[in-house]
């Protein structure tokens, strides 16, 4: 019984995995948009393996994303299934580290490996900063100073460095606050 529900479940991944043509790489449009309720699950099995963790109460999280006015998530979704997601959310001031403002931060970018480097994880971040600039006047950023693929994508939106400040939370041990302002953010409509 058990090697039957081991067996259903690896199907059940492979299933989910995108489909990779002769050539390889997959394929088939894009598409960014609000999380939706059917798309919890297939955001919480993306999070579980990509980032090799046990899914705890990340479809409580995802959930109220959706119901909660002071955060939000966006998707990237090709064929029905979920290859990316990002999220926003409202932070009080010191929330998202010791010292930081108040304000609506972004957070959580991930995007299925076999597509990355196509863009996905700008047009999410495009489409969190379309949605916080409908709230507020800025949006704030968090990230370790080593994630250097993700300290770039910001940089290259407009993103500026505040401050640098100790954190365990990083391998360099060292996080950087960055800030966008909607009056300096080059947005539009067609961005979400």
């Amino acid at each position: 019984m058990w090697l039957k529900s081991r067996i259903a479940q690896a199907r059940d991944a492979l299933a989910r995995r995108p489909q990779k043509p002769a050539g390889g790489a997959p394929e088939g449009p894009v598409r960014i948009e609000p999380l939706a309720v059917g798309d919890v699950a297939s955001a919480v099995e993306l999070a579980r393996r990509v980032l090799r963790v046990d899914p705890g109460d990340r479809g409580e999280q995802f959930a109220s994303d959706i119901t909660d006015d002071s955060r939000q998530m966006f998707v990237a979704k090709t064929n029905g299934q979920v290859i990316g997601y990002g999220r926003v959310a409202k932070l009080a001031a010191g929330e998202a580290a010791p010292g930081t403002p108040a304000g609506y931060y972004l957070n959580g970018v991930l995007v299925e490996p076999a597509w990355r480097g196509r863009g996905i994880a700008t047009a999410l971040t495009r489409a969190r900063l379309h949605w916080v600039f409908t709230q507020a006047d800025e949006a704030f950023y968090v990230a370790g100073a080593d994630n250097i693929a993700s300290l770039r994508l910001h940089a290259a939106l407009g993103f500026q460095e505040m401050q640098r400040f100790e954190s365990d939370r990083s391998a360099a041990g060292v996080d950087v606050l960055s800030r966008l302002t909607r009056a300096a953010a080059s947005l539009t409509p067609d961005d979400c």
